[in-house]
């Protein structure tokens, strides 16, 4: 028991005096070495390095994308020992903050430090790209294959790449293309199915390329419902004035949920051949002024994908 007791203090003897031996490095600063302040790496690993600080043994180094006041990727955060580090970064826009630590102490944050990877920063000769079909968060069938953006002045060639996912950087590459002269790009048919995806292109220019510009997409290849009609019932009849006519759609089965739009057709004959009232209609009912006489309603459902259900059943109404 006397011996437990003695290696227990001999511990706690060692503890304490790492924390009285730690030096304080609370009021002191790392100095970054590469990369340098606003500088553009071209090369792959990117080559961390910062002076050695007195008093540290480790250093905590954490890199995002394309800043900290506006984060879109954590792409580095690791605590390191020595003052080199090497890590592949894709290419784009970054920030870098490092943090020396010891036993007891943390120093002062140096950064946010901003530096590029591969690309060109903002104001130089090279424009992100500007993505035109399909836009941001559009809704599109499987039958999608084109892809376009707007032509840069100086670029001499484009890379496309097609993920899977709602994240650019963590997605599967479904399909990629570099050395594109065009500004349209055809992807293999049967590629999509119903779910998430993003795509983005980047501009090379010679030596020098801009980050991807990336958009995402929503593929729907589900049908809307058919309508249930709900009123005026059939065969209903009414005065002349303002009808309000309802349905029901029912639930949306899809993974992805397009915004469904619903067509009232009004006609003055039972096959729809003289249609005097097309509505449409985000909602399930609509108002319609109409005078005297013998009309047939139905409706159609339609997605912003460009998917469409099967004409609802008719109904007969009478005004007089």
């Amino acid at each position: 028991m006397r011996t437990l007791l003695l290696l227990f203090g001999i511990a706690i003897s060692a503890v304490s005096c790492e924390k009285i031996i730690a030096e304080d490095i609370t009021a002191e600063t790392p100095v970054l070495i590469l990369p340098a302040e606003n500088d553009t790496v071209s090369q792959n690993p990117v080559h961390f390095k910062w002076q050695e600080l007195e008093g540290a043994s480790k250093y905590h180094l954490e890199v995002v994308s394309p800043s900290f006041a506006a984060i879109s990727q954590f792409a580095l955060d690791s605590v390191v020992t020595g003052t080199d580090f090497y890590f592949n970064l894709d290419s784009n826009e970054y920030e870098l903050k490092l943090t020396a630590l010891n036993g007891g102490y943390e120093s002062q944050v140096l950064g946010p430090c901003k530096f590029w990877v591969g690309v060109q920063p903002s104001g130089g000769t090279g424009n992100n790209v500007v993505l035109d079909s399909p836009t941001d968060q559009a809704y599109v069938d499987t039958q999608l294959n084109t892809f376009s953006w707007t032509p840069i002045t100086g670029a001499t060639s484009y890379e496309f790449s097609l993920r899977q996912g709602n994240s650019f950087s963590t997605g599967l590459v479904l399909d990629a293309q570099n050395g594109i002269s065009t500004s349209t790009y055809i992807i293999p048919s049967g590629l999509l199915t119903e779910g998430e995806y993003t795509w983005g292109v980047k501009a090379y220019f010679g030596a020098t390329e801009t980050p991807f510009t990336v958009n995402s997409l929503l593929v729907d290849d589900t049908d809307p419902n058919t309508a249930n009609l709900v009123s005026p019932n059939d065969l209903s009849l009414d005065f002349a004035g303002i009808i309000t006519f309802s349905w029901t759609n029912g639930s949306d089965v899809g993974t992805i949920q397009s915004p469904v739009t619903s067509t009232l057709e009004i006609a003055t004959d039972q096959g729809f051949g003289a249609i005097t009232e097309v509505v449409n209609v985000v909602g399930t009912t609509a108002d319609v002024n109409l005078p005297a006489g013998i009309y047939y309603w139905r409706v159609t459902n339609s997605d912003e994908a460009g998917n469409t259900a099967a004409a609802s059943s008719s109904y007969q109404l009478t005004l007089n």
